[in-house]
């Protein structure tokens, strides 16, 4: 069989006749002490009527004489430890919790409004998924609106949509949604949907100026490099290391710079550039920026180079005065390069007397060019009589010997009188043309010739790039 339970840590003490017993270094919680277990001190044994704490018994008048720190014994038979008993006694107390003033009674998220069936006066329903909340009074539901903590958005988008609670901000000042409907596009500070959480402040006061740089100083010293002490006003913003230019204002005409140390109302530079020459006698400070690797002062015009290493260094030729250097190594100036060449040999054929052919083309790319030709016209035969031969260089495309269409505003033209087995050249000296976009010039030729085949026309079209 199993023994009963029982409980006997510490020691308790009881008065004659007294209804209180008080335990020491006990822990009469619910689970050790229950009203209805039984105390037992020596042979005297007394029902529990209840626990008023930790500590601290109640029972009925103690019969068995006082009772002083004695060992005692709680015997664990009360009902209310059998599974019903205690389960209804929870119950109780969970009914009481239910029934007081303040329980919450939830709404689904499927519906709008609690159900009517639910809660008493006095009570509260509550929507966790859209913070709505209502209390019960007189039987019914009452609406009180939206309990819903801040939700913080950050700056405003217009195409984002704002539940109520949702706190965005717009120019510096923060809004809270208010609409109990989501929506997006309707920007602050429309009241419909946005009431004011803090408003942007206003600008603070202007701070007070911190150390500046400048200064001034009329201490006399020569502009030159080398330590140069200077005295000047406190609490300037230069510190060690720093890099200062002091430039004087009377007594000489330049400055001096170099790293300074401050302290004080001293400012030393030891100067390593300078520019100008004299004994300043009074001068302002800058800060100065650290030069580059290749310590060039534009005052000394370019003196610190050697002019030959520099030149080859970028890849120019140097000439005297009036006189550009040539190319020695017999190397022909590419595409753009000033002295570009282009040609085309001659081909054409004048079979029809007074009708114009295209004897060849050349196409410029935009640039200046020196645009030449040398036209040979020969006879065809022996038999060939002919009396007149023209050319013109144009940019006009249809065959035409009209100077109008001639680059130059000119026709090449020889006129003989009736002669066989004739040949001529027509030399076009260069004519210097300034083109934008690309541009083709061609060669038209016409013979007049009352007898035999024609001519044929040779020769070259050619032009040089001047820029």
């Amino acid at each position: 069989m199993t023994a009963l339970y029982n409980y006997s840590t510490g020691t308790v003490s009881v008065a004659s006749g007294g209804t209180t017993v008080t335990g020491t270094t006990v822990i009469w919680t619910d689970g050790n002490v229950k009203p209805g277990d039984i105390l037992q001190i020596g042979n005297y044994q007394t029902i529990i009527t209840d626990v008023t704490d930790f500590t601290h018994l109640v029972i009925p008048p103690w019969g068995g004489g006082a009772q002083t720190s004695v060992a005692y014994k709680i015997w664990q038979v009360s009902p209310q430890r059998f599974a019903g008993a205690g389960a209804m006694q929870d119950v109780g107390k969970l009914v009481g919790a239910l029934n007081t003033s303040g329980f919450f009674v939830f709404v689904n998220i499927n519906q709008t409004v609690p159900d009517p069936s639910l809660g008493d006066d006095g009570q509260y329903a509550f929507q966790p998924t859209t913070g709505k909340t209502w209390a019960k009074v007189g039987g019914v539901w009452s609406y009180l609106g939206v309990n819903k903590a801040f939700n913080l958005r950050g700056a405003y988008d217009n195409a984002a949509t704002y539940s109520y609670g949702d706190v965005q901000t717009t120019s510096g000042s923060s809004y809270i949604y208010i609409n109990e409907t989501p929506s997006a596009g309707h920007a602050a500070p429309n009241v419909t949907y946005w009431q004011l959480l803090a408003s942007i402040g206003a600008t603070g006061n202007t701070g007070p100026t911190g150390a500046g740089y400048g200064g001034t100083s009329t201490t006399s010293l020569a502009i030159g490099t080398g330590s140069k002490v200077f005295t000047t006003q406190a609490g300037l913003a230069y510190t060690n290391g720093a890099r200062v230019r002091a430039t004087a204002t009377a007594g000489a005409t330049g400055w001096l710079e170099g790293v300074v140390t401050y302290s004080g109302t001293t400012l030393t530079i030891t100067s390593d550039k300078v520019s100008g020459s004299g004994t300043g006698t009074a001068w302002t400070f800058n800060v100065a920026g650290q030069p580059g690797a290749g310590d060039v002062v534009a005052a000394n015009n370019g003196t610190e180079f050697t002019a030959s290493t520099f030149a080859t260094n970028l890849g120019l030729v140097r000439g005297s005065v009036g006189h550009i250097p040539g190319d020695t190594t017999g190397s022909a100036p590419t595409t753009g390069e000033i002295g570009q060449r282009i040609q085309t040999i001659l081909a054409g054929t004048l079979s029809t007397t007074n009708t114009a052919v295209n004897c060849g083309s050349i196409t410029l790319t935009p640039g200046n060019w020196d645009v030449s030709a040398a036209v040979i016209f020969n006879a065809a035969s022996g038999a060939t009589t002919g009396t007149d031969w023209w050319d013109i260089l144009s940019t006009v495309s249809t065959p035409s010997t009209a100077a109008g269409n001639a680059i130059d505003g000119a026709t090449y033209h020889d006129r003989l009188a009736s002669v066989a087995d004739h040949s001529g050249v027509h030399t076009h000296a260069p004519w210097r043309m300034t083109v934008t976009v690309n541009t083709v010039v061609y060669c038209h030729a016409m013979a007049t010739f009352s007898a035999g085949t024609g001519y044929g026309v040779s020769g070259t079209l050619g032009a040089v790039r001047a820029s």
